[in-house]
């Protein structure tokens, strides 16, 4: 019979701590959590209309971006795709002012390409050396960093599906 008081006395002790600590832990809210640690999380909404706002936000900032880097003293842009270009990234470059070329050319200044492999013997050939190379590939810049070898990185922006590399010629 003291066995017994014993080991549910040696029960009832144990439990207490496991009784009292679950209800003193609460939930934070977020908007309490960013508040006490200083920490934004900056999370997007996952509503359908909100994400075609932000991926052509997001489309429109990296081809900003790509303007950018195309040297100043160039006169007659242009730009070659060997892949499908979407319908909002070229009608954001014909109005910057670029054209469509037909083939590449030596001034040629931006060329897109989908598929770096595949577009490896038509980059190797690229005649503008301040030439531009826009890449969009649905792996991660560490995946693609062994095919990049004669290329130099100078922006990289990923997306949900595919990921944007603007890449030029090593000197």
């Amino acid at each position: 019979m003291k066995q017994t008081v014993n080991i549910i006395a040696f029960f009832f002790v144990l439990s207490i701590p496991f009784a009292l600590s679950s209800q003193t832990r609460k939930a934070i809210p977020a908007g309490r959590y960013e508040a006490l640690s200083g920490i934004k999380n900056s999370r997007s909404p996952k509503a359908a209309d909100t994400t075609t706002v932000d991926r052509r936000d997001a489309t429109a900032l990296f081809w900003n971006e790509v303007l950018n880097h195309v040297p100043e003293n160039t006169s007659d842009l242009s730009y070659f795709s060997t892949g499908k270009m979407d319908e909002f990234s070229t009608s954001l470059l014909t109005t910057k002012g670029l054209k469509t070329s037909k083939k590449l050319g030596a001034k040629t200044n931006i060329v897109f390409s989908d598929d770096l492999n595949r577009d490896r013997e038509i980059l190797k050939n690229l005649k503008n050396k301040n030439g531009l190379v826009v890449l969009k590939d649905p792996h991660q810049l560490k995946d693609v960093m062994a095919s990049l070898g004669q290329f130099e990185v100078l922006l990289y922006q990923a997306e949900d599906q595919s990921n944007y590399f603007l890449l030029k010629l090593k000197q």
